[in-house]
């Protein structure tokens, strides 16, 4: 059974328009979260491979965008 936010979710996401905003403000978070947990390592001094790691995911999630 879905709650109330839920129903008025989908109800938006009808709306092709609603959909693509949407999208992109849940892509635009991921993106942020990415980008703070690299500016969070480079503060924190984090070892190469940390750094490294973070930033490959960065660009995977770009590359999977652009598809």
């Amino acid at each position: 059974m879905l709650t109330e936010y839920e129903k008025y979710r989908e109800q938006l996401l009808d709306n092709p328009e609603m959909k693509v905003k949407y999208f992109l403000a849940k892509e635009k978070l991921n993106l942020d979260l990415i980008i703070d947990s690299i500016d969070e390592a480079v503060e924190k001094q984090s070892s190469y491979q940390t750094i490294q790691r973070r930033v490959t995911k960065l660009r995977k999630h770009i590359a999977s965008l652009s598809l």
